[in-house]
């Protein structure tokens, strides 16, 4: 009998299986040798200088510190180890070295020259507009990024940004409207969904002048769809086996999440899609138009120089989209938890946009009803531009500032963020040359609360801010270093401000310590508009209402009682009883491409109303 009839027919020793097992053993063996090579590969390539770094210790040989990346908290588990074992060292993901820098002079000399992303973020591209949609924010290619970050920065000169104000001042008449209602309805809000839609309506009403996002099909499910697939895209950033099992044919029809996520994927690429036929169908912008619409409009392939079809610019609305409100509505949602766990500085903040006329009188207007719930009238209100601050007066208010700034250190939307890869070659950082092809990783959390970094890093203090305009800024002998390429386009107005004061450069030998919206060229394009929408936003609110948080806020998601942690560095001090350890606040934090609050329940008490009520006065108007 020959091989082929013993092993691969039925006449074998296990009859019809026989064939099976063999094919089974065979595959085994192919990967066995298969993962043999790699590892022979792994081991016998080149390390640099990668071999000097200290790593802690890896508990599994085959995963080496993977188990640690799949923690909730691994952010704070990384800032240990940086406290640990140095500002840079090294981690080992599966088979391939990973660099963690928490030190603002090598941080800032990678952000600056090395200009490769890992697969991560055109993974996460993928994941929200489909195969092969990547935007500029995720491609590899960087012919595709520089083309359209050199069309669209522009976009956001502070000229433009006042005039995106308006559609932020229109969006939040309807946002306090909603607070009012819910407040009075339930006795607290939750406020992260509120914030989203407030947000998507600024980046779609300012950005792309579309009128009334409201309206549009979709529009009330789009913010959930987002939020949906990207926790989607996070979780297969740290789990390969799920990322894999995603793209099968068969995902959606064993699981129900993967269905939902498909179908959300297809709401999303709809809406994105009409919005990019929207944006194409108008006529042809005249060279000094500047806005978003208009630098979208004109944007041409980067290979072939055509106008692009709807279908080739939806990843870029869709970035802008999705960056536009996300990470701000969560800026915004962080300043609001700070304002909670420490009143002393949310009255400070609050007497400060009092004594400035900040939203005063005649900035909130009531223009007629609207149905509420069952039926019952409730005002709807709407905000009077004549009365409001305009960007420039709100960049000069240094208390405010302070505080978001401080919280942008604290609680970073962008904790993990700023992953870089080396090219085909190696390459040198502060001294130290990495081989080809490996992983930079310049965790913003991590740098912002590194002792080694800060004075008293821990300790919610936005006094620093008032004490040094050039906070922003490393300090003492870790200062020397190359300083970060300034961003295409530039960088003008509110956004240059933060930190420090707004007329000043930083010196070439002060590399920045504070990253809230990156550094590099790849930092943020849109963080004028950002941080403008941040502090509107907030003083809008902490000068209407005094905000508290509700007392379902002291049980993580998870239902782990919080609210136990007391003195210390890490205490973190609320009002009504709440009060949350640095432990507690992590249990709340969902990390992950954009680091938010898992829930954020407040309860908000009209300031004026209180003020009445303290004075034995009748309360006129809104």
């Amino acid at each position: 009998m020959s091989v082929l009839e013993t092993f691969y027919s039925s006449k074998g020793p296990l009859g019809v299986w026989t064939p099976v097992v063999v094919v089974l053993l065979n595959a085994l063996g192919v990967a066995l040798g298969l993962g043999i090579v790699q590892l022979f590969k792994f081991l016998l390539k080149p390390q640099y200088d990668l071999a000097k770094l200290p790593q802690p210790p890896v508990g599994d040989w085959v995963l080496g510190h993977v188990k640690h990346l799949l923690r909730k908290d691994y952010h704070r588990v990384i800032l240990g180890w940086a406290k640990q074992y140095g500002r840079i060292f090294k981690l080992r993901i599966l088979n391939e070295w990973t660099v963690v820098i928490t030190d603002p002079a090598a941080a800032a000399q990678v952000l600056a020259s090395v200009p490769g992303r890992t697969h991560n973020y055109k993974h996460i591209d993928e994941v929200l507009g489909g195969p092969g949609k990547i935007s500029m924010f995720g491609t590899p290619d960087e012919v595709h990024w520089r083309n359209a970050r050199k069309t669209t920065a522009p976009a956001f000169s502070m000229a433009n940004v006042r005039r995106y104000y308006g559609g932020v001042l229109s969006a939040a008449g309807e946002l306090l409207s909603s607070l009012d209602a819910e407040q009075g309805a339930l006795g607290a809000v939750d406020v992260e969904p509120l914030l989203q839609r407030l947000m998507l309506r600024a980046t779609l009403e300012g950005l792309f002048e579309v009128p009334d996002a409201t309206a549009l099909p979709g529009f009330d499910d789009l913010a959930s769809n987002i939020l949906l697939l990207m926790a989607e895209a996070n979780a297969q950033v740290t789990d390969p086996v799920r990322a894999f099992f995603y793209s099968t044919p068969i995902a959606p029809l064993v699981s129900k999440h993967v269905a939902r996520c498909r179908a959300a994927l297809k709401h999303v690429v709809v809406f994105h899609g009409k919005t990019a036929a929207r944006i194409l169908a108008r006529p042809e912008p005249s060279p000094d138009n500047t806005l978003l619409w208009a630098c979208l409009h004109r944007l041409r392939h980067p290979h072939t120089g055509r106008k692009l079809t709807a279908g080739q610019l939806h990843p870029e609305v869709g970035m802008y989209t999705t960056a536009g409100f996300d990470t701000t509505a969560s800026t915004v949602g962080w300043c609001m938890y700070a304002a909670s766990l420490w009143p002393e500085q949310q009255e400070a903040v609050a007497a400060e946009l009092r004594a400035a006329g900040v939203f005063g009188p005649g900035a909130v207007v009531e223009v007629d009803e609207a149905e509420g719930q069952a039926g019952a009238k409730r005002p709807s209100l709407r905000l009077d531009a004549k009365h409001c601050p305009g960007p420039e007066e709100l960049a000069k208010l240094p208390r405010l500032n302070a505080f978001i700034n401080e919280v942008m250190r604290v609680f970073p939307p962008t904790a993990i963020s700023a992953e870089r890869l080396t090219p085909d070659y190696p390459i040198t950082v502060m001294g130290m040359t990495f081989p080809p092809k490996t992983v930079l990783w310049c965790i913003t959390y991590g740098i912002h609360m590194s002792d080694a970094n800060w004075e008293e890093a821990a300790k919610f203090r936005p006094e620093r801010w008032l004490e040094d305009s050039r906070c922003a800024f490393a300090k003492g002998p870790g200062a020397g270093g190359a300083a970060a390429a300034p961003a295409v386009g530039g960088t003008e107005g509110p956004a240059a401000a933060i930190g420090g004061a707004a007329e000043e450069e930083a010196p070439s030998t002060a590399p920045r310590r504070f990253l809230p919206f990156g550094q590099g060229p790849k930092n943020c394009v849109g963080q004028n508009f950002g941080i403008t929408v941040v502090r509107a936003v907030v003083a809008l609110l902490l000068s209407r209402y005094a905000v508290s948080l509700h007392p379902d806020m002291d049980l993580s998601p998870e239902g782990d009682t919080l609210g136990a942690g007391g003195g210390g560095d890490s205490a973190q001090g609320g009002s009504d009883g709440c009060r949350h350890s640095a432990e507690d606040t992590a249990r709340l934090t969902h990390v992950a491409v954009i680091t938010k609050l898992k829930k954020l329940r407040l309860v908000l008490q009209r300031r004026d109303r209180a003020a009445a009520a303290a004075g034995g006065g009748v309360m006129v108007g809104s």
